[in-house]
């Protein structure tokens, strides 16, 4: 049986001391208790980073200009029911003070040290390119 296929934007919101934000998943969604990327689902005749900036205002109440956001890689993730197709951006300027509006528990993490958190599987991807952008 063909998995659905679900469509995803995520953001990597990186601070002037190099951190990025992070929120932990509830206990009442899908993989409760991973961390993630801010973002969500693409809707149907949205684009990838129209889809950042809705879910970033509607998650954190920050603003973000369409310039601002650079794409880095997409990443396709089998889960057990669905199958993600995921894309994912850089931003570091932003307009507002973050604060979680799904009362998730959000932090600023170093780059270095994002393995040290549980994340969602199709997220992997993404912290090694972060790691590997902060090298160079």
């Amino acid at each position: 049986m063909k998995k659905k296929n679900i469509y995803v934007s995520t953001v990597a919101l990186i601070d002037w001391q190099g951190k990025v934000l992070i929120s932990l998943r509830s206990k009442k969604s899908f993989l409760s208790n991973h961390w993630e990327f801010p973002g969500g689902k693409i809707k149907k005749n949205e684009a990838p980073e129209d889809t950042v900036i809705r879910e970033i205002k509607e998650e954190l109440s920050l603003d973000i200009n369409k310039k601002s956001l650079k794409p880095i890689s997409f990443n396709n993730h089998l889960y057990e029911d669905f199958n993600a197709i995921i894309f994912f951006y850089i931003c570091r300027s932003w307009k507002g003070t973050p604060s979680s509006n799904l009362n998730q528990n959000i932090m600023w993490v170093e780059i270095s040290k994002l393995k040290n958190y549980k994340f969602l599987p199709g997220s992997n991807k993404f912290i090694l390119e972060l790691i590997n952008l902060k090298k160079k």
